[in-house]
């Protein structure tokens, strides 16, 4: 029989762990409510958080009272090790090199210097370090959930809390939009009024995280589906009944309003890329799951016309459609604007510019006829072109690969159902971002990005967790201390 000294230790450890998986959940929820962290002390307070997190985890595996475990560590250490590449690489950006190196692998960045001594590969040293301070801060939530959400149990409830936070925005934004209220984070919205913003500025990047919010949930939902068959009226009776009273119909409401808050966005290519994303990640879950029955396309579909169709007709997607109809791409600025930025790219395509340098360095390329102050560049890719060179992308899209890859396996290998609902939600997200990346700057928003990050976390995760069988059986779990 163990000692009592042990057991004690075990229950300490065991709440220690947890202290720390709680404090992620709420730094996820936290994140996307002043502004999605999207001003300089926002994301600094969110580096603070998350950091802590990681000092306290690291401080507790330095002291034996958490660990991770080794099937854990192979299926992450690969793309781990590529988001460290990356902000290695943006560390050096930021440092000062003589001036031959600088010639010798940037001639544009070595040209646009003018003092003497030593010299920087970025041309903003100090929204490089920034830069660097939100890309550390993103590949720790990234480690901290594969060391953390390491049960069946806690997956669980890192895919509520996204539905959670995800409806509250939705609910958040409409009801601001249908009272005349228009409120941000605390204060009167000067941009986006009429549409649903959330905590947001842009409606934009609240449509991209709600779409990330309904992946999670809809991959919730897909988890809880059944699969079995009725044999009379009276048994079909029943369960129809109980489904009335089960927490299956809570989620599908929290979904519709979720839809509903996605619609009041207006955001033309956030709820295409919601619509694509939906129908690329269903059809790949028919082929590769062979597991799932006829009521998985039934209740897809279901998204499709009892949510866009019905509660979107009540809240204003004609409207949407609308706006849909009188795009002209052509005419856009986000659209050819891109022409510029890839006169950009030509001049810093090995090295780029520096993290976080876009908005200082586009106007030397930007036309005259091309108005208005450019931040950051209305597409993803070629922002992260710019600014760290195309080596430095390339990594990246390896990374998100990686991601869709292992969220493909988890469906066609996972039994556990909740598993094969996170590789769904994975493969949504990233269909997602694959699509709205091409005209928006989602994945610059520290609480998008924080976001996305950790749902594909959860995919190299999840192939590495015992099922939800093993777990009943008692077996060993992953990590040392105990469950959740």
């Amino acid at each position: 029989m163990p000692s009592t000294a042990g057991r004690n230790t075990f229950i300490t450890n065991s709440s220690l762990e947890q202290l720390l998986f709680v404090g992620l959940m709420a730094v996820l929820l936290w994140a996307p409510l002043p502004f999605a962290s999207n001003r300089i002390w926002g994301g600094h307070l969110l580096a603070l958080l998350v950091g802590t997190l990681a000092c306290m985890w690291l401080l507790l595996f330095l002291l034996s009272r958490v660990r991770i475990n080794s099937q854990v560590w192979k299926t992450i250490r690969v793309p781990l090790g590529i988001l460290l590449v990356v902000q290695l690489w943006v560390f050096l950006q930021v440092q000062y090199l003589p001036r031959s190196v600088v010639e010798l692998l940037s001639p544009q960045a070595y040209a646009w210097h003018l003092k003497s001594g030593w010299l920087s590969l970025s041309l903003d040293r100090e929204h490089g370090i920034y830069y660097l301070i939100r890309g550390c801060t993103l590949t720790a939530g990234f480690f901290l959930t594969a060391a953390l959400v390491n049960t069946h149990r806690r997956v669980q409830l890192l895919l509520q809390v996204l539905v959670f936070s995800g409806t509250f925005q939705a609910a958040y934004g409409a009801f601001m939009v249908l009272s005349g209220l228009e409120l941000g984070f605390f204060v009167e919205k000067y941009v986006g009024k009429s549409v649903a913003t959330g905590t947001f500025v842009n409606r934009n990047h609240l449509a991209g995280y709600l779409v990330m919010c309904l992946s999670a949930g809809i991959g919730l939902l897909l988890s809880q589906i059944t699969h079995h068959s009725s044999c009379s009226w009276k048994e079909r009776a029943r369960r129809w009944f109980q489904l009335l009273l089960s927490s299956k119909i809570r989620l599908r409401i929290y979904l519709a309003v979720m839809v509903v808050g996605l619609v009041l966005t207006r955001s033309r290519m956030g709820n295409i890329a919601f619509f694509a994303a939906l129908g690329v990640a269903g059809a790949i879950a028919l082929y590769t799951g062979r597991r799932y029955s006829v009521r998985v396309i039934v209740f897809l579909l279901s998204l499709l016309v009892v949510d866009m169709l019905v509660l979107g007709k009540w809240f204003g997607l004609d409207k949407l459609v609308q706006r849909l109809q009188q795009t002209q791409p052509a005419m856009e600025p986000r659209v050819w604007s891109n022409e510029f930025s890839l006169d950009y790219l030509a001049d810093f395509p090995l090295t780029g510019s520096g993290g976080g340098s876009f908005y200082g360095i586009f106007p030397n390329y930007q036309a005259p006829n091309l108005q208005g102050f450019h931040q950051h560049a209305h597409n993803d890719y070629l922002e992260f072109a710019v600014e760290l060179g195309i080596p430095a992308t390339t990594l990246l899209t390896a990374f998100v690969g990686l991601a869709f890859w292992a969220a493909i396996q988890l469906q066609r290998r996972r039994r556990t159902p909740l598993y094969r609902g996170v590789g769904f939600a994975v493969c949504m997200a990233i269909v997602w971002a694959a699509i709205h990346s091409t005209a928006d700057f989602n994945l610059q928003i520290p609480a998008n990005a924080l976001t996305f990050v950790i749902l594909l976390a959860l995919a190299f995760n999840c192939r590495a967790l015992p099922g939800l069988h093993d777990d009943r059986q008692g077996r060993r779990p992953l990590h040392a201390f105990g469950n959740t």
